[in-house]
């Protein structure tokens, strides 16, 4: 059996950091808003005649091999694959591969959609019946004992479900909530919406975990600004459900303001150079995604303007990555059927 699943990224459009337990019941919860991308991640999952597990990233050209589930080590190289594969525990042997369309260090939520997929072909290898909420808590316990850190859960929703989201956060858990996109509205976001990666890598776990102890600390004016992306995250699900581009512009400055005075480095000279390159080129706003201090940026051009922005934001070294809005989530497919 060969099976195949892959899942889209996401670009944050305000709320992120909300999503992380228990900080958002700290605020009397939260929402986060979200848009599934077709920058995917994808993984192979093969069985095989023997016990052997063999799990390959072609991202990081890291390869690790065991006689068997058990004696997989945790804590090494390919920790999350090996996690997820002893969780599964199929009884056969497999062969693991996986790939990331974004540039490492993206801010896209690229390891956790990669994770989506993982759990949702190791369901289908073991025959693990397992709605969509069900994979994204056990993603996220997954990937909270990987890294040793409080995760988010936005990045689960967006690879699960795809499209436009709005996942609100309180006493009773998650709930997801798709923002519809009718057709000409969705391009019309697929036009002016530039991606852009910044060249400047970042490790969203550690930033995440900085902003949710100076919440608890009560540093600076963590506080406010939290509450203040709080409510910026409920105006962009109205933006976008009344189809105002006006609105979203507005909205994601409100959004950047406010995190970038969270705390030091969220931007850096360059990223402010890029952001001021493309307003004079006809932008309306830019925020970066995920957690900040580097990984992709996020632009809405003005109306027209989009050529100009991309010219613009190139000439500062920033790469513009081409995107569609994703509408079908997680994906999971048969490719071959061996007996096995």
């Amino acid at each position: 059996m060969k099976i195949r699943a892959t899942a889209p990224n996401r670009v944050d459009l305000a709320g992120g950091t909300l999503d992380i337990y228990p900080l958002y019941l700290f605020m009397d919860g939260g929402v986060t808003v979200n848009l599934g991308i077709d920058v995917n991640s994808t993984v192979e999952v093969e069985t095989r005649a023997d016990k052997r597990v063999v799990l390959h990233s072609r991202d990081f050209g890291q390869t690790v091999e065991a006689e068997s589930v058990d004696a997989l080590v945790l804590g090494a190289e390919l920790d999350l694959l090996a996690r997820a594969v002893k969780f599964f525990s199929p009884s056969v042997g497999v062969n693991v591969t996986t790939e990331n369309r974004a540039p490492k260090g993206s801010g896209l939520g690229a390891s956790s959609a990669l994770l989506m997929a993982l759990l949702g072909a190791l369901a289908r290898v073991t025959g693990t019946n397992m709605p969509g909420d069900t994979v994204i808590d056990w993603g996220a316990n997954l990937e909270a004992q990987s890294i040793a850190i409080p995760t988010g859960k936005q990045d689960y929703y967006g690879a699960v479900y795809g499209g436009a989201s709005a996942i609100h956060f309180g006493v009773k858990g998650a709930r997801h909530e798709r923002i519809p996109l009718e057709d000409g509205f969705r391009r019309a976001l697929e036009e002016r919406l530039v991606l852009s990666f910044t060249g400047i890598s970042h490790f969203s776990g550690t930033n995440n975990w900085n902003m949710m102890k100076r919440y608890i600390d009560g540093a600076g004016d963590t506080v406010p600004r939290l509450n203040a992306i709080k409510e910026t995250a409920y105006r962009m699900r109205e933006a976008l459900l009344a189809r105002d581009f006006a609105r979203l512009a507005t909205v994601i400055e409100e959004e950047w303001t406010n995190r970038k005075g969270l705390a030091e480095g969220v931007t850096t000279p360059e990223i402010d150079a890029m952001m001021e390159a493309a307003l004079k080129a006809g932008a309306q706003a830019s925020k970066v995604c995920g957690a900040g201090g580097g990984g992709c940026m996020l632009t809405l051009a003005g109306e027209g303007k989009r050529a100009a922005v991309v010219a613009a934001l190139e000439s500062t070294g920033a790469r513009v990555l081409p995107f569609a809005i994703d509408t079908s989530g997680l994906v999971i497919e048969a490719l071959e059927t061996t007996g096995v």
